[in-house]
């Protein structure tokens, strides 16, 4: 193996690392009510922590948790208030109790980098990582980008309805300027022993 073909493979490994956008349309679910007595979709269910009141949904590496803690066990429900098909109100503050909030995570956990979505919401505090970002009203396209979070979060408000995520795996984090020589050294000391060798 040469140190052309070492190079080569380290430089694949990590563009696979990075690799990963994608935009979470919410489009397998075709019920406008989910949960609460109607059909879960294939990739939904209720979570066993919280009494089995949160209610989960995955798509493509990322999970949406409907986190309810005053209601009770299978009842927390996405939908109502809902009008645009795939435009799911996620969370219903009325309908779902008190305290009731969305959570965006990645499977398995990681951080990732929030691209943008659309929104149409009668009020949600927006946060990242326990740091509010925003305050949502009425209807729009969040397009600031948050990178390197592990958790975002919509709080309050009787509708938030979400489409469009747009999320990406966060970047591998880049050698520490500490560890990058040490790398170097042991390929340069793998290209001279197949040097010598030859």
């Amino acid at each position: 193996m040469t140190l052309k073909t070492i190079l080569a493979a380290l430089a694949l490994g990590v563009a696979a690392a990075n690799a990963g956008a994608t935009v979470l349309t919410f489009d397998g679910l075709t019920e406008m009510m989910v949960g609460d007595g109607f059909p879960l979709a294939a990739n939904m269910h209720y979570e066993s922590t919280n009494r089995g009141a949160n209610l989960v949904y995955e798509e493509s590496g990322y999970r949406l948790t409907l986190n309810a803690p005053s209601a009770n066990a299978g009842a927390a429900h996405v939908g109502d208030g809902t009008f645009d098909p795939q435009t799911f109100n996620w969370h219903d503050g009325f309908e779902n109790g008190d305290n009731t909030f969305v959570t965006l995570t990645r499977i398995g956990g990681g951080k990732f980098d929030l691209h943008g979505f659309d929104y149409s919401t009668t009020g949600s505090a927006l946060s990242a990582d326990g740091t509010l970002k925003a305050f949502l009203d009425d209807g729009g396209t969040w397009n600031t980008a948050l990178n390197g979070i592990t958790e975002l979060r919509f709080t309050s408000g009787a509708v938030n309805a979400l489409d469009n995520v747009d999320v990406e795996a966060a970047f591998a984090a880049v050698p520490l300027p500490g560890t990058l020589p040490l790398l170097l050294g042991g390929v340069a000391a793998f290209g001279l022993a197949r040097r010598r060798r030859a």
